[in-house]
């Protein structure tokens, strides 16, 4: 699924559990594509895949 600027989603980055973000910037769209998330809740700068991305909008993740 291509997600957009702003989508609100859930993802994995490696660690336990399920974080939640807002993508600030898309790349490379299709099916290589990179993701700029903006954690909710540490306000930190993440890049993730498409596979690390576990539900997208409206997702209950």
């Amino acid at each position: 699924m291509p997600y957009t600027e702003n989508d609100h989603v859930a993802y994995r980055d490696g660690r336990p559990g399920t974080r939640r973000g807002r993508i600030e910037e898309v790349r490379d769209e299709g099916p290589h594509a990179v993701y700029r998330i903006r954690n909710d809740a540490t306000d930190e700068i993440q890049v993730v895949t498409e596979d690390q991305i576990v539900s997208g909008p409206g997702g209950d993740g």
